[in-house]
């Protein structure tokens, strides 16, 4: 039996458009580390603290935001039946008026961060945070955030 690769075509798209300016991008600190341009190599000990968000400055302050953190190439780039995989998902993030527009949410996240850990001998790994305007009328059910998350559940 064999496992179909996901097609992940219009995420390498989408990471064209990143690194060429169509699509705005998040601001994104880990500790003391901020990466400056999509493509950015990090060290892995660098990646096991929670990120800090920002968002671009043409992004509406009023609005509600939900965050998915995504690893294009889980478990390997040459071989990712796996992938991509959330890393993290949080929903409610508002925009901060006081902290350099950096997005922040009051409820715990629907999928608490995995911090990145490509197995050994592993190319390093892309790794994608999208954000999405909320809609309103559609709120998040308050047991989703309760139950946690497998990693069958993040694939």
């Amino acid at each position: 039996m064999s496992v179909a690769r996901p097609d992940v075509s219009k995420l390498e798209d989408a990471l064209r458009a990143l690194e060429d300016g169509t699509y705005r991008t998040l601001g994104v600190s880990v500790g003391s580390k901020k990466i400056a341009k999509p493509g950015l190599k990090i060290v892995k000990k660098h990646m096991q603290l929670i990120p800090t968000l920002f968002a671009p400055p043409t992004l509406p302050h009023y609005g509600t935001y939900t965050m998915i953190c995504l690893d294009l190439d889980a478990p390997f780039i040459s071989w990712n039946p796996l992938g991509p995989v959330a890393h993290w998902i949080h929903t409610n993030f508002k925009i901060s008026q006081q902290h350099q527009r950096e997005l922040q949410a009051a409820e715990p996240p629907i999928a608490r961060l995995v911090a990145a850990g490509p197995p050994p001998l592993a190319a390093p790994h892309r790794y994608v945070v999208l954000l999405y305007k909320q809609n309103p009328d559609l709120p998040i059910p308050s047991n989703l955030k309760a139950k946690g998350s497998t990693v069958t559940q993040r694939t």
